[in-house]
């Protein structure tokens, strides 16, 4: 996807057409659409439930709808009552209103308010301000809800927003269940009068942070004339819980519109099978791999990462997800076949020495999983070592390790079942735990080993583990 967007002419990105208000327990969500020659439609919709309005398992309530222009003048003024379902197995349920209007380009602020008959809780305000889609748009607002259909006598009750012949279960928030891993996604495509559009809708999955996850060829169309959904259900597989966002890719070879959706997964582990057919090539080199030298090679890269959210979304990534993760993460280049070395390099050349250097003598553990394994993956070779592996009689082996590149710290490491299992007593670094009775594991001649080098060993670092 990088060598596309390197050709692009250009890129159009759009974000959501409205700011909701802030610090309001109504959470209002508008969608835009397109209508010739000049009105943008809009859909709105927002959960109300007997928690918010203080009302406990049943609630009524009144509804207020106001749009105004930017002169104050109002256009919508809409009030209607509304009510929560009864619990659905003992569980108190929420109500979903939705709205619709239309309006000419400009920018209206929206005010949505809910009031209880019978509770406590006083109005509950949402004011948000909204922008028209302009003229020339290419691309409506994205929607994402668990399924999407055909409406008929049978099915239209299972969808909260109709588009014509086509029914979308959309709801206050796009959730994916660890038991059925997909959404459903719903743009429109708006072609100009007098050129027919082809391409491809991509999906791209990002972490909040940016991070991209995984990308997916939602469909592509060729010579489309007139106004058309793009719609259909998006597996997601193999993606561990949290927070995301996927942008949707309009690519027209020229020009790429965006637009994007946030999105959660629940649950707490996904599929792990691969995706089926053959690795994308935005994977770069990962992928030649197979699957087995993948795990062979880059199961130890969650030992690297600093935030334990990271460890357990590549833990959970099946092989696919971690190609795309670990181009992030390293590049989409290979190793080097000569001259400067690439980050990829320095890890490859570490896996061997670890699992080389510090696997058990038993065969029963990995090199790159031991605690001197997992500081050397992170840290390289240590500027001062000390190794006693034949320290007095009545005293435990031991090594200190010690770092004097910025960050600078240092790391003991006793062997005290004299097999060569040398496990993290004592360090400085705060994204390790050292014991608890660490003092009292050390020798007097691994104290005066460390004071020679420098280093005072009193409290020690207080992280969890491997970091969080």
């Amino acid at each position: 996807m990088s060598s596309v967007l390197a050709a692009l002419k250009a890129v159009v990105a759009s974000l959501a057409g409205f700011m909701p208000a802030q610090g309001s327990p109504i959470h209002v969500t508008m969608y835009r659409s397109f209508v010739p020659p000049n009105a943008t439609v809009v859909n709105g919709l927002f959960r109300v439930d007997g928690a918010m309005l203080g009302t406990g398992d049943s609630c009524e309530y009144q509804v207020g709808l106001v749009v105004e222009d930017s002169t104050g003048t109002r256009l919508v003024n809409n009030q209607w009552a509304g009510h929560c379902p009864p619990p659905q197995g003992g569980v108190a349920a929420g109500a979903l209103e939705t709205f619709e209007f239309a309006v000419i380009p400009a920018t209206y602020t929206v005010t949505v308010s809910v009031e209880s008959k019978i509770g406590t809780v006083g109005k509950l305000v949402s004011k948000s301000v909204l922008t028209s889609l302009p003229s020339g748009v290419m691309l409506s607002d994205l929607i994402l809800a668990k399924k999407a259909g055909w409406i008929d006598p049978g099915t239209e009750a299972q969808y909260s927003l109709r588009k014509g012949d086509l029914g979308i279960a959309v709801a206050s928030e796009a959730v994916a269940e660890e038991d059925q891993p997909s959404l459903a996604y719903y743009v429109e495509l708006y072609p100009p009068s007098d050129e027919p559009l082809s391409g491809t809708l991509i999906g791209v999955i990002r972490r909040l942070d940016g991070l991209r996850i995984a990308e997916l060829k939602l469909q592509t169309f060729d010579d489309v004339a007139q106004a058309r959904p793009l719609a259909g259900n998006m597996s997601l597989e193999g993606l561990a819980a949290g927070e995301y966002v996927l942008e949707a890719r309009l690519d027209l070879g020229d020009t790429v519109v965006v637009r994007t959706h946030p999105f959660r997964m629940a649950g707490q582990t996904f599929a792990q099978q691969p995706v089926a057919g053959p690795a994308s090539a935005d994977m770069g080199w990962f992928a030649t791999l197979t699957d087995e030298k993948l795990a062979e090679l880059f199961d130890p890269v969650a030992v690297t990462l600093t935030r334990q959210s990271d460890r357990d979304l590549y833990s959970r990534l099946n092989p696919d997800g971690r190609r795309r993760f670990l181009v992030q993460y390293f590049g989409v280049t290979g190793p080097a076949s000569g001259g400067q070395k690439n980050p990829l390099d320095l890890y490859l050349e570490r896996i061997e020495h670890v699992n080389r250097t510090f696997s058990s003598r038993l065969g029963d553990e990995a090199g790159w999983s031991t605690d001197r394994g997992r500081v050397y993956l992170r840290r390289g070779e240590p500027q001062s070592k000390v190794s006693r592996p034949l320290p007095p009689v009545g005293a435990a082996p031991y090594e200190i390790w010690q770092y004097t590149s910025a960050p600078t710290y240092a790391y003991v490491f006793v062997d005290e079942s004299r097999i060569g299992a040398y496990r993290l007593i004592w360090s400085s670094d705060p994204n390790e735990s050292s014991l608890p009775d660490w003092d009292r594991r050390l020798s007097a001649d691994a104290i005066g080993d460390m004071t020679r080098l420098g280093i005072r060993p009193t409290g020690g670092g207080s992280g969890g583990g491997n970091g969080g």
